[in-house]
């Protein structure tokens, strides 16, 4: 895999999982006084990001940048 597939795919990881962070700081430390939905907004993000990840996994297989291999 080229490095310049790899770099935006480990970004992408990094972001999902401060963003998955996020939200669990938000759900146990948040009293709800300020934002209600700063939960639901962070764990949005986080699907986005999973989604965007996974299509760019598709596209790199199909342009021939991921190869499959047995385990």
């Amino acid at each position: 895999m080229d490095l310049i597939y790899k770099i935006p795919v480990v970004l992408i990881l990094g972001f999902i999982v401060f963003s998955l962070g996020q939200g669990m700081y938000y759900l146990a430390k948040d009293d709800g006084d300020v934002d209600k939905t700063r939960v639901v907004k962070a764990l949005t993000v986080r699907i986005v990001l999973s989604l965007t990840l996974f299509l760019l996994l598709i596209l790199g297989y199909f342009l021939g940048l991921l190869q499959p291999h047995g385990a």
